[in-house]
């Protein structure tokens, strides 16, 4: 399928005349003659005065215009600043790449900066709001102990611990381990966590002590 272009150029080869000829008759430049010739849009004018210049070459090598400008209109269009464009390329496409560019890269860095400061202090904000989690995996509940018992959990990092009213250590990873004598019996261990804050969070055990 030939291209406007090729159908001018091969109409000018039939009418035995040069492109200096043409551009004579049309009051063309050569060198957009040569870029119509080429379909070489990129170094043409505004698609309005490409439109002027495909009918006055038409007309010249006595070809139909309207048939010329069809032929142009099936495999190109404008985009938004009046340029040509391969039909490939809609408005909507050309519309979106012009939106991007070095200052909306600028915006949505420091929007996305700004949503991710934002989050962070809500993030904080619920910390310092709620209670510290919890864990105990060791001892459960109801569970048959010896006299000695290892109560393990885990909590903030940033808690403070407390087993019966005694603080213990708690780990850089939140991870807390403490060995306790109880007598013999039914016993209520009671480990709660507090945070900086002053929010708290308790677990108790019920242990049944044996000997």
């Amino acid at each position: 399928m030939k291209t406007v272009g090729e159908i001018l150029k091969n109409a000018r080869h039939k009418k035995k005349l040069t492109r200096r000829q043409i551009a004579k008759q049309t009051r063309i430049s050569l060198r957009y003659l040569k870029a119509l010739e080429k379909n070489d849009f990129t170094s043409l004018p505004e698609a309005a005065f490409v439109k002027g210049f495909i009918r006055n070459y038409a007309n010249a090598v006595e070809l139909n215009p309207q048939q010329a400008l069809a032929v142009f209109r099936r495999d190109y269009d404008q985009n938004l600043k009046g340029q040509v464009i391969p039909r490939s390329f809609t408005q909507s496409d050309i519309k979106n790449r012009s939106l991007w560019n070095p200052k909306t890269t600028v915006i949505v860095a420091a929007a996305l900066l700004t949503l991710t400061f934002i989050s962070y202090f809500i993030y904080q904000y619920r910390l310092l709001e709620s209670a510290p989690p919890l864990v105990i995996e060791s001892p459960m509940e109801e569970e048959e102990v010896t006299s000695a018992l290892t109560v393990v959990g885990n909590t903030d990092p940033q808690a403070t611990v407390t087993i019966n009213n005694q603080q213990v250590s708690v780990e850089s990873d939140g991870t807390f381990r403490q060995s306790i004598l109880l007598p013999q019996g039914t016993r209520t261990i009671t480990i709660q966590t507090t945070s900086r804050a002053g929010k708290s969070r308790t677990v108790q055990r019920t242990i049944h002590v044996v000997r």
